[in-house]
C-alpha cells in the first residue's frame, strides 16, 4: 500500500519512502523498485482493486531514467473497442467530418511512461494492436500516411488472473509475456494485516490535516478491529473509512464503537486461535514470526509510525 498520489512531486521523484508498510510483501516492492531504478524495462502489475497498482507504477516511473518525461495513464476498462486506435495511436484531421488532428496516448508518453490500467479488459483485437506497437515501437495514426516512431516504457496493470484468462482464450499469451519483463504483485490488505495500523494512522494524520480538524488517535481496540477486518476494498476502502471517521467523530480518540458495524463484527483472526489450531497449520517459529509482525504493526500504529517510540513500547 502507498500514500496518496498527491504526495508525489515530479521534480523530486516519487520517493519509495512514501510506500507505507513493514510487511515482507510491501518491503519487497520497495526493494524491487530500487533494484530496477536504472532500467526502463516494461512491467506488469497484478493485484486486486484498491491495492495501489497505479501508485506502484508512478513510483517505478519517478525512480527511473524517465523521471523527467511524462507519465500518462489510461484506464483500458473505459475504452470502447471502436475508439482504441484513435485513443492509443491518434487520429489525423479530416478522417471524418469535424475531426481534428489528435495524438494518442503512446505519443503523449513519448520519452516517458505509459500506464495501461486494467489491460485485461481489452478485447483480443485491441490486445493485438498494442502488441504490434510494443514489438515495432511505432504507431500508425488513424488516417495517417506514415508511421510515427515512439520511445515509451509501458507499465500495465490488471486485477485479472491473466494466466487463467490465457487458458480461457481471452488474453493473448504473447502480449502477457511481452509485458511481463518485470512482474509485481500488489498484496491484498488481508494478507498484510501487520501494515493496517500503520496505514490507518497515516490516513488519519493526512485527513485530520486536510479537513483542518484537531489531531486524532485510534484506541488500541479500534486498531485491533481494523487489523482483523478482511478489507474487500483493500487500502482504498481503509482510506475511505478513515476519511469518514475524521468527518464524523468528535473528540480526539476514535474508539471501536465509532467503526463501521462490519468492522466491529469481524470474526477473530488466526493469530488469536488456539495453540492446537496454529500447530495444525504451521510450525511454531512461523507462528511466532507472524505474531511478532502483527504486534510490531500495532505498535507502529499506536506510535504514529515512529519506529523509536514503537521499539520502546514493545
Amino acid at each position: 500500500p502507498l500514500s496518496d498520489k498527491n504526495s508525489q512531486h515530479p521534480k523530486n521523484g516519487f520517493s519509495t519512502q512514501n510506500i507505507i508498510g513493514m510487511s515482507p510483501q510491501t518491503q519487497g516492492i520497495i526493494r524491487l523498485i530500487d533494484q530496477i531504478r536504472d532500467s526502463s524495462v516494461d512491467v506488469l502489475i497484478q493485484g486486486e482493486s484498491g491495492t495501489g497498482k497505479e501508485l506502484v507504477a508512478m513510483a517505478l516511473h519517478y525512480n527511473s531514467p524517465r523521471a523527467e518525461g511524462p507519465f500518462v495513464a489510461l484506464n483500458c476498462a473505459a475504452l470502447p473497442d471502436n475508439l482504441v486506435e484513435a485513443e492509443l495511436f491518434g487520429i489525423e484531421k479530416g478522417v471524418a467530418t469535424g475531426v481534428d488532428r489528435r495524438i494518442g496516448k503512446f505519443e503523449q508518453a513519448n520519452g516517458g511512461t505509459l500506464f495501461l490500467d486494467e489491460i485485461g479488459d481489452l478485447s483480443l483485437t485491441a490486445q493485438a494492436k498494442i502488441l504490434r506497437v510494443l514489438q515495432d515501437r511505432y504507431v500508425d495514426r488513424v488516417g495517417g500516411k506514415r508511421p510515427e516512431p515512439i520511445d515509451v516504457r509501458v507499465i500495465a496493470a490488471t486485477n485479472w488472473d491473466l494466466l487463467a484468462a490465457i487458458k480461457q482464450r481471452t488474453f493473448r499469451p504473447e502480449l502477457f509475456y511481452r509485458l511481463k519483463v518485470i512482474y509485481v504483485q500488489t498484496p491484498s490488505l488481508r494478507d498484510i494485516s501487520e501494515d493496517i495500523p500503520i496505514l490507518a494512522t497515516h490516513f488519519l494524520a493526512k485527513y485530520c490535516k486536510t479537513q483542518k480538524t484537531e489531531p486524532k488517535e485510534f484506541t488500541p481496540a479500534a486498531l485491533e478491529c481494523l487489523s482483523q477486518y478482511s478489507w474487500p476494498g483493500n487500502a482504498r476502502q481503509l482510506e475511505n473509512e478513515v476519511k469518514r471517521l475524521v468527518a464524523t467523530v468528535r473528540g480526539k480518540m476514535i474508539n471501536a464503537e465509532n467503526l463501521d458495524d462490519a468492522m466491529r463484527s469481524t470474526p477473530r483472526t488466526s493469530h488469536e486461535e488456539t495453540a492446537d489450531g496454529l500447530a495444525s497449520r504451521r510450525s511454531l517459529p512461523a507462528a511466532v514470526e507472524k505474531l511478532e509482525r502483527q504486534l510490531i504493526g500495532l505498535a507502529m500504529g499506536d506510535c504514529g509510525g515512529n519506529k523509536q517510540r514503537a521499539a520502546q513500547l514493545l
